[in-house]
């Protein structure tokens, strides 16, 4: 009764396993993941002690909603469900207000409409009943839809939002010819400018450089916001899990640039050597003061004062400078402040004022600004000729802005992960708080949809991080180890209606890493809305001479490896290898035996290169990227840190403060591309990948 219970509320506790075995949660992972979900499941946490009551009330209250909260009309053929009682032959209305102004209505008797789906709540047999009403292909946006059942005596009646979007996503497979792009994350893109990480200002300088070699894409990792330490706030620098997924980290301000606009001229960047890894903290610590002064002077004419008031409070950025000045005047995270700031009151851009923090108003100023310069400078690439490729990612920290905002929307007592695979056997916790289906779907999806505009702005393509996540997302208890969790399931055709007709609206298309533990039905529901998927070359090479590599799917943006994977130059060295040793993620026999089907593999590769005087690992490279751009794939990325060897990846999943994980730059990033100053084995591929895959204006 108790997994009966889970299921119903919208929990698998039991799945099959990467093997493809069967497995399942314990029944306290299943009870805590209950508790959890029972605010919004309406229902008393202590009643989970008695699943049979619970189930039955869980089930009284679904079928007494008539009407669901949202309904998704696909290329604008509404088909509304109506939970009634079977032996009821009521008059029902449904009337359409639309975007636009525009009103559809239709109305007829429950009988005249086919019955399905019966069931027995509360010893009445019940069923559902759809009608449908066409709005037209075109009439796309969320509308609202006001439903009355019944005559004027016992009348039920209710409101809903329709999603009425494109079942394709815009620019999806097919859409175009053939192109490439580049992949390097913004941190690692440092110059003499921006100090020990990079900014939007040497991301503007790939984009130029792509550009020039006829590329179509800049790929980077997420750039929202983080806390980085600089005022004794948390200190994580992890773009995966980001302070906020709408708004921007405002790290990567082009300094200079602004400075122009001002006539103003910015201190010179702290002179090297770095230390190897960037030091966030200090990196943080000097640019902070710039920003603080760049505040200052723009905000000292009251006409873009009162233009950027105006943009801030459409965009909600007062509410969350207030949040992040909080944060650096109590110096610790949200959970840490006194009770009457954690609740998330409104503080609004007149906080100082009203705490009797007067003086502390620069902070919120420096706050806006920087959201302000970002949004501009990202607005001023959207308009290049090279598309910007981003990642939006899983969910949040727990320290985030959003779930101090809006604690409902979000299971604190639960953590988003993965469970056990090849690689990680223990299963992964990422400590991120899953976002309640429920309170989403209530809420009417508006924080979702806020997040995928806030990138779509700027973005050409909007790479879904854990796809996977918009259909069941592994969802771990506190206390629980990571192998035992359950499966959390999500409302995934209206995350996708959304996301299509956002892409729409925005032009920016859709890819989702689909990497991992995939269920079936996943891909095929990426193909029909028009999403690309992900090939990871490394994971296809040639087992042995003689062989190409397995080739990709038509529909895919390829490339040899990902942030999450070794470069090919680390795997080349078998470097991966040592460092799953290392974390005894394999044993000694495993080691040796990955090694040799390594050297096959390796000896299989140089076999597909040209000869020439390159060493082995440049002309394997080589070979395994112009293998990928001849393939079938619509998009292959290459990343930087290939053309340059590099040996360590910048993160290796599952550990934290075991590896130093998104500190790395790209090191020679700023010649990769160029004509006389890359690596002749950089030159040989940039080469040879534009020249199969030329830009078509």
């Amino acid at each position: 009764m108790l997994r009966e219970l889970a299921r119903a509320a919208g929990i698998d506790a039991d799945y099959l396993t990467w093997r493809g075995e069967p497995t399942a949660a314990s029944d306290e992972s299943i009870t805590s993941a209950l508790i959890a979900l029972a605010p919004d499941l309406g229902i008393d946490a202590t009643s989970i002690a008695d699943p049979q009551r619970a189930l039955a009330l869980l089930d009284e209250r679904r079928w007494s909603e008539r009407v669901p909260p949202v309904v998704v009309a696909w290329d604008g053929e509404l088909v509304v469900p109506m939970r009634v009682p079977a032996e009821l032959d009521l008059a029902w209305t449904l009337e359409v207000t639309l975007e636009t102004g525009g009103q559809h209505r239709a109305r007829g008797r429950l009988f005249e409409l086919a019955a399905d789906s019966h069931a027995h709540p509360d010893g009445v047999v019940h069923c559902i009943r759809r009608a449908a009403i066409s709005l037209g292909a075109t009439a796309l946006g969320y509308h609202q839809l006001h439903w009355t059942i019944g005559d004027q005596e016992g009348e039920m009646t209710g409101d809903a939002m329709i999603i009425a979007a494109p079942t394709r996503a815009w620019g999806g497979p097919s859409s175009f010819d053939k192109r490439w792009g580049v992949f390097a994350p913004v941190y690692g893109l440092a110059s003499a400018s921006s100090g020990q990480a990079g900014d939007l200002g040497t991301l503007r300088q790939l984009f130029e450089a792509a550009d020039m070699r006829g590329g179509s894409y800049v790929a980077t990792l997420p750039i929202l916001a983080a806390f980085l330490g600089e005022h004794g706030e948390p200190c994580a620098w992890s773009p995966y899990s980001p302070a906020s997924r709408l708004y921007w980290n405002e790290l990567y301000v082009d300094l200079p640039r602004f400075a122009a606009s001002l006539d103003l001229v910015v201190p010179s960047a702290p002179i090297g050597p770095f230390p190897q890894l960037i030091d966030y903290r200090a990196q943080y610590a000097w640019r902070r003061p710039i920003l603080d002064s760049l505040a200052t002077a723009f905000f000292t004419d009251p006409a873009r004062r009162d233009a950027v008031a105006a943009w801030a409070s459409k965009h909600g950025v007062f509410d969350y400078a207030a949040f992040r000045a909080i944060g650096e005047m109590q110096r610790a995270g949200w959970r840490a402040w006194p009770a009457e700031l954690q609740t998330g009151t409104k503080l609004a851009r007149s906080f100082a004022d009203a705490h009797g923090l007067a003086g502390d108003r620069q902070r919120v100023d420096t706050h806006v600004f920087a959201q302000w310069a970002m949004q501009s400078q990202l607005l001023a690439l959207h308009g290049h000729r090279v598309a910007l490729y981003l990642d939006l990612p899983v969910g949040v920290s727990m320290d985030a802005y959003e779930v101090w905002r809006w604690r409902r929307l979000f299971l604190t007592e639960l953590a988003a992960g993965a469970p056990p695979d090849a690689l990680f056997l223990g299963g992964q916790n990422w400590g991120l708080p899953p976002m309640s289906p429920i309170a989403l779907r209530r809420g009417r999806y508006k924080y979702f949809i806020d997040c995928v505009r806030h990138h779509m702005r700027v973005a050409g393509m909007l790479r879904v991080d854990h796809v996977m996540g918009l259909f069941r997302l592994y969802c771990i208890p506190a206390g629980r180890p990571a192998t035992d969790g359950v499966y959390l399931r999500y409302p995934a055709d209206e995350l996708l209606a959304i996301l299509t007709l956002e892409s729409r609206r925005a032009t920016c298309a859709i890819a989702g890493e689909d990497l991992g533990t995939v269920p079936d039905h996943v891909r095929p529901a990426m193909t029909k809305h028009g999403f690309y998927r992900l090939h990871v070359g490394q994971w296809a090479f040639p087992s042995e001479r003689g062989r190409a590599s397995e080739p990709s799917p038509a529909g895919a943006i390829a490339s040899l490896n990902t942030h999450d994977t070794a470069t090919f130059a680390g795997w080349w060295n078998g470097a991966d290898i040592a460092d799953a040793r290392d974390l005894n993620l394999i044993d000694d026999a495993q080691d040796r035996a990955q090694r040799g089907e390594r050297e096959r593999t390796k000896a299989a590769l140089v076999e597909l290169a040209p000869p020439g005087p390159l060493a082995d690992v440049e002309r394997a490279m080589f070979a395994a990227n112009a293998e990928l751009a001849n393939g079938p794939a619509e998009i292959v990325l290459i990343a930087l840190d290939d053309l340059a060897l590099e040996l360590v990846p910048h993160n290796v999943p599952g550990t934290s403060i075991e590896r130093p994980n998104w500190q790395r730059r790209v090191p020679k990033w700023d010649a990769a591309l160029s004509d006389d100053k890359a690596s002749p084995a950089a030159a040989a591929t940039i080469a040879a990948v534009a020249a199969v895959r030329p830009r078509t204006e």
